[in-house]
């Protein structure tokens, strides 16, 4: 990369603010959120600063034996509409990012795997959020049983065939970024190619 701007002079985004207090705002189910008051190293001024610290959270991008993507639908209260989306949830406290996965999946589509892949993690927002979201690839997934959800979850399971989801995502159908990231790991993989001829035989 080529630098063509750095403001204020001397800026290094390595260095870090320098912590002056921080103090909890609320604390609930999902986040707490945080209020910290930090200054600047390059220019000594001093800003507040809203964070939310959370558990990790994790993704399934899990096909069927069949070749069939496992897709969730459920009603989100953000955005007040439903969404298409694949299989996740929160790490619970202790719980390692895989076995979070392997739980989600289960919970979420009754369906289980023994083939599983960490395909990588991102930030969701690191501008205001201290969490990371996993991507796991499960494949050759089988029924286990029925659904296990939690009280507020409803949601429908559908398998889908590859074209099918290609046009979703083309579409805009697709629009939970989280999901998104989670097919930008998946067609980073090393194994992808050969997994995608399988998927279009």
């Amino acid at each position: 990369m080529r630098l063509l701007h750095a403001q204020p002079v001397g800026f290094d985004p390595a260095v870090p603010w320098i912590q002056e207090s921080e103090s909890v705002r609320q604390d609930s189910r999902l986040f707490r959120q945080i209020v910290a008051l930090r200054r600047s190293p390059h220019t000594g001024r001093e800003h507040a600063f809203y964070r939310l610290q959370g558990p990790d959270w994790v993704n399934v991008v899990a096909f069927t034996r069949t070749g069939e993507l496992l897709v969730v639908e459920q009603f989100r209260h953000g955005i007040d509409a439903a969404t298409l989306e694949i299989p996740g949830g929160g790490c619970d406290a202790g719980e390692s990012p895989e076995a979070a996965a392997r739980r989600e999946l289960r919970e979420e589509t009754g369906f289980v795997s023994e083939q599983w892949v960490a395909l990588g993690a991102c930030t969701p927002n690191p501008a205001t959020q201290n969490n990371r979201c996993h991507t796991f690839l499960a494949l050759d997934c089988d029924p286990d049983g029925g659904l296990e959800l939690d009280p507020a979850e409803e949601l429908q399971v559908w398998a889908c065939p590859w074209a099918e989801w290609q046009a979703l995502l083309r579409s805009g159908a697709i629009h939970h970024a989280l999901v998104l990231s989670a097919f930008q790991f998946l067609g980073l993989w090393d194994g992808w190619p050969d997994l995608l001829r399988r998927l279009e035989a």
